[in-house]
């Protein structure tokens, strides 16, 4: 569009110049057809030679676009009344259309081949076929004025052309401009949300790096254990039995001896299997979190005897980390899926056992408008600000030589966060470094005061 107004402009302009000593006026319908044809012959031109990437499209684009321009010039010029005898010299007529044709072909074709020596190729020849068509169209037109009188000017119909052209121009100008701006605003905005692609892949890359090295380590040493206990249950008989004498036959105390490292063998397979089990069911349940939408058992429960289960589950974990758990709640009678409310406890009074050293865990369960709210707080050794937003994320942990010595997939709270999600609620982190963290879990439903005979039942 901005071709073909400019070329619109560059004959009016020339047509200025083009100054006889004869009354001379401008038929407006057929000016302003003028810049139509060459709006539309200039886009079509274009717009063939640059979707379809062949020598064709290029030849017929350019010849689309050159004959436009004749047409608008010579459209221009009927345009023209000038109060004179014309006469049209057939052979600067064709030659002006081939000019342009032939040009304009040159001039896409130096487009196709990409880069800024061809951009300003393209425009040379553009403004060369112009020119050319423009003056070797006026070789053709011939007038011979008829008598008029001495002081004879033209100055209105001169003015309000120039007027048209000047506006035109000006529009071009401001249009370009704006094209402009919003070019490099638009540029710079794809930029930047390229590298912010760019980065979120490589975070996500190094992300997927470090937890198939933490799952390998995680994977490794429970299976090392159960491979290493399983090897001394195979020889557990014959190395007892190379401690006898020659003639020593095995006694009830050998036997007793026996039972007991068989005993206690077998409790730490038991212990480093369910490592790997929990570990391969974390996998498993954010799998499938990705993959399908995640259903729901919705009933209603006890949030305390809810809280006394995670309790227990953890009673070993507290014991070895000297901590103490504390359950500081009313009695509520909750609506939501308490397998996977227990799960989702489970995984923040875990982190808070392995990660903050705190000396004491509360569990709460408070109501909440339009629902009711899971708090974990511990007075640990709290989670800087720049990590608050990290820790929900999926293979993440926050790099801590003490942290990654506890092992974990960085799954936890990314499970957690889905299963908040899930119940259409949330789950938020407040942290002071030195004083503790608080995980606060909102999740919407139908809450009561736990009644004697629920509680009983529940219990």
């Amino acid at each position: 569009m901005t071709a073909g107004i400019t070329v619109w402009c560059t004959h009016f302009i020339a047509i200025l110049a083009y100054q006889l000593d004869a009354p001379a006026t401008f038929h407006f319908s057929l000016t302003f057809l003028s810049l139509i044809i060459a709006i539309i012959g200039s886009t079509l031109g274009v717009l063939i030679a640059g979707l379809v990437k062949s020598r064709r499209a290029t030849i017929l684009g350019g010849a689309i676009f050159g004959l436009a321009i004749a047409a608008m010039h010579y459209t221009g010029m009927v345009a023209y009344r000038v109060q004179g005898t014309i006469h049209w010299d057939i052979q600067y007529l064709v030659a002006s259309v081939i000019i342009s044709v032939v040009l304009t072909t040159l001039a896409l074709g130096a487009a196709r081949r990409g880069g800024r020596r061809s951009v300003l190729s393209m425009a040379g020849l553009l403004a060369l076929a112009i020119i050319l068509l423009h003056f070797t169209g006026m070789a053709a037109f011939q007038v011979t004025p008829l008598p008029a009188l001495p002081d004879y000017a033209n100055p209105v119909e001169y003015r309000l052309i120039a007027l048209i052209i000047a506006g035109t121009a000006t529009v071009i100008a401001l249009a370009a401009f704006f094209s402009y701006v919003v070019e490099n605003r638009t540029r710079s905005e794809s930029v930047e949300e390229l590298r912010k692609a760019r980065d979120a892949a490589e975070s996500a890359s190094r992300a997927k790096s470090e937890f198939m090295s933490v799952l390998s380590h995680e994977l490794r040493t429970p299976l090392t254990i159960v491979i290493g206990y399983a090897s001394f249950l195979s020889e557990l008989k014959n190395h007892n039995l190379a401690k006898l004498a020659p003639e020593e036959k095995p006694a009830r105390p050998h036997f007793e001896k026996m039972g007991d490292q068989a005993q206690l063998y077998g409790q730490r397979i038991k212990f480093a299997g369910g490592q790997l089990l929990t570990i391969i069911n974390d996998i498993l349940d954010y799998t499938n979190m990705e993959l399908n939408e995640l259903a729901l058992d919705k009933t209603l429960f006890d949030t305390r005897a809810l809280l006394e289960e995670v309790v227990e589950e953890h009673h070993g974990s507290a014991h070895d980390k000297t901590a103490t758990l504390h359950i500081d709640t009313p009695a509520l009678s909750v609506t939501a899926d308490r397998r996977r409310s227990l799960q989702l406890l489970g995984h923040i009074v875990g982190n808070a056992l392995k990660f903050s050293k705190a000396r004491d865990i509360y569990l709460r369960v408070r109501l909440q408008s339009g629902g009711f709210c899971f708090e974990v707080e511990d007075n640990g050794v709290g989670i800087a600000a720049e990590d608050l937003d990290r820790i929900f994320e999926a293979f993440t942990q926050i790099e801590d030589a003490d942290d990654r010595a506890e092992g974990g997939t960085g799954l936890g709270l990314a499970i957690c966060k889905k299963l908040a999600l899930a119940h259409g609620g949330d789950i938020t982190v407040k942290s002071t470094l030195g004083q503790g963290t608080t995980f606060s879990v909102f999740i919407p439903g139908a809450t009561q005061m736990a009644e004697p005979a629920m509680l009983a039942q529940a219990s």
